[in-house]
């Protein structure tokens, strides 16, 4: 009875898993696992951000389809390793058990970062908040007119609007940016 369990568990998550690496490969296979959203509790639960509306139940943050292919083929794989062992039934079964549980944690882990790796490529104008620009077309002073600077956020440089409440500031000067006035347009001071 035992070797059964063992041998359906692997041939059932071995079987899964090869299906979704071949799925994956051929571009059917999707890139999520049920909803990996920021609002669901499959992220919230593995980092606990209580912002995304759960107080960080692990349990639901580590189950998915693909943690329990993982347990189920790992479960098995070491049950059946384990079957020549002198060792009691009990022992074969926590420690297949245990391996399985740990399987699950590394690929909900794993999933999680690869999530993390998306990004929207969305340029988000309050990140340049604190860093410096160089004034590219002249911004006038007392906040009654609009220039320009270039200002590298999030990696990349843009070209932004750009006002200032004090003086004129020339074209290649230095600036800070304070603020953002409005929309895409900066508020900065010399730096």
């Amino acid at each position: 009875m035992e070797h059964a369990v063992y041998f359906w568990a692997a041939l059932i998550g071995c079987t899964l898993l090869v299906i979704q690496v071949i799925l994956q490969v051929i571009g059917l296979g999707g890139d999520h696992d049920m909803d990996m959203s920021p609002d669901t509790a499959v992220d919230a639960g593995i980092d606990g951000d209580p912002a995304h509306g759960t107080q960080g139940n692990i349990f639901f943050g580590i189950l998915s389809f693909k943690t329990l292919v993982a347990f189920g083929g790992i479960f098995g794989l070491t049950g059946l390793s384990l079957e020549k062992s002198d060792m009691s039934s009990f022992n074969r079964i926590a420690i297949a058990g245990v391996a399985g549980l740990v399987a699950m944690i590394i690929v909900a882990y794993m999933m999680r970062a690869l999530y993390n790796l998306g990004a929207s490529g969305s340029l988000v104008i309050r990140n340049a908040i604190g860093h410096q620009g160089e004034v590219y077309l002249r911004i006038p002073g007392g906040g009654e007119g609009r220039g320009k600077v270039t200002v590298e956020i999030q990696g990349r440089t843009v070209e932004l609007p750009a006002i200032t409440d004090g003086e004129a500031i020339g074209t290649g000067k230095v600036v800070k940016i304070i603020d953002v006035a409005s929309g895409e347009t900066l508020k900065v001071v010399p730096a």
